[in-house]
């Protein structure tokens, strides 16, 4: 009898886990210590390609997504790749597919030429709802797109910002809604819209699915029109954008960017409207401002060049604030000027040490990416540190050993 009701408890208590309101999600944020890392045999080393460049090797990672398997995927732009590794995820694990190489040992720029194959340090990663894998192929200005069912080495079957996939010109034929200058992050909505982080034209694309290869896109964010890439255009504002890094949406549909160099975090409730004037901001008091840390110190509320962005299923947004070496966590209901309610890779909200106090399990370097599962389990492109960082969702080894006893 004993045996059953421990069981109905850990049921129920999983269900409300599901179910939990934010205030109780921040009531149980209090772990920030990595349980698995990526890349590293262990949490005390951090070597690009620690080993040579194999499958169990990252150099530089900068992004990082999960497909609804819990698969992981992460950019490892010195290695010019991206790499899958399958679910359950484990400390070390090999990768199981590569993308971008003709295997797990090679690193060539444009291996064989710019071609369907090939990848040029690629920033960024993103899945849409069909399990389809979307590359920010930074250098090589454009995105791909490679097509489920995914297998290793596979070419792609779409590509936005060059005509075709053997081209790779900055700005394509001039500023237009079909070029790219450095795209830096992707992200997809529930309905397969797609949206790119496109860095040097300091704006912000949106394309409107169905999805075709070559297209072009029908929004703009950060500028009056298609074929403007001023920085900061019309005046530091709501509408304007400099330099923006990653990109991503909530479960309402509703944008978020990194604007990396206003030092902030912008969001826009309605992209679909065609709305590009910012709704909330993060990291700074107002809209007109955009000095690093708030021009003053750091805080649970200032940002120095964020360089990711993702939400989880309840809506709270992650950060991750690289010139600060750490990542932030704003809980649920979202306002501007917020303050962050945890704080991953710093003992405190005032510290923004590398590797404080030493590399471990509870100290980052230089972070520029942040994506969550469909647990709510946070992984971290701890990119100094040549790793990814995985830290378990609080709320079940919060309450979990209470129902074992």
């Amino acid at each position: 009898m004993r045996k059953f009701i421990r069981l109905l408890c850990v049921a129920l208590i999983v269900l409300a886990v599901w179910a939990a309101p934010p205030w109780l999600a921040q009531a149980a944020s209090g772990d920030t210590s990595a349980d698995l890392v990526s890349g590293q045999p262990d949490f005390s080393q951090n070597s690009p390609n620690n080993g040579g460049v194999r499958r169990t090797s990252l150099a530089f990672p900068t992004s990082v997504a999960l497909d609804a398997q819990g698969n992981l995927y992460v950019a490892d732009t010195i290695n010019n790749r991206v790499l899958e590794y399958d679910a359950p995820l484990t400390t070390h694990q090999p990768a199981d597919r590569v993308f971008g190489q003709p295997n797990f040992t090679q690193k060539v720029a444009n291996n064989g030429g710019v071609s369907a194959s090939s990848l040029n340090q690629p920033y960024g990663v993103a899945l849409d709802a069909q399990g389809n894998l979307y590359v920010a192929d930074t250098v090589n200005n454009r995105v791909l797109e490679y097509t489920a069912p995914l297998t290793s080495s596979m070419a792609a079957g779409r590509v936005f910002g060059q005509p075709s996939f053997i081209t790779n010109t900055v700005n394509t034929g001039g500023v237009s809604a079909s070029s790219l200058d450095f795209p830096w992050g992707v992200a997809l909505d529930a309905q397969g819209n797609l949206y790119a982080a496109d860095y040097y034209n300091n704006r912000v694309l949106g394309y409107t699915a169905p999805l075709t290869s070559s297209m072009a896109a029908d929004r703009v964010f950060g500028q009056p029109n298609p074929i403007s890439n001023t920085v900061n255009t019309d005046g530091l504002g709501p509408s304007s954008l400099w330099g923006p890094h990653a990109v991503a949406l909530d479960a309402q549909g509703h944008l978020y960017v990194a604007d990396s160099k206003n030092n902030r975090v912008l969001e826009y409730d309605t992209p679909l409207a065609h709305d590009s004037i910012a709704d909330r901001v993060f990291g700074q008091a107002d809209f007109t401002h955009n000095t690093a840390n708030k021009g003053g110190s750091v805080s649970a509320s200032s940002l120095i060049y964020p360089t990711g962005v993702a939400l989880d299923r309840l809506g709270n947004l992650y950060v991750a604030d690289w010139l600060n070496n750490r990542a932030l966590e704003y809980n649920a209901p979202l306002t501007s000027d917020q303050a962050a309610g945890r704080v991953f890779g710093q003992p405190d909200y005032l510290s923004s040490g590398p590797n404080n106090p030493s590399l471990s399990a509870i100290s980052l370097l230089n972070p520029q990416g942040v994506a969550l599962d469909a647990q709510g389990n946070v992984y971290v492109a701890d990119s100094g540190n040549n790793r990814v960082l995985e830290y378990d969702r609080p709320l079940l080894r919060l309450y979990l050993p209470l129902v074992m006893r």
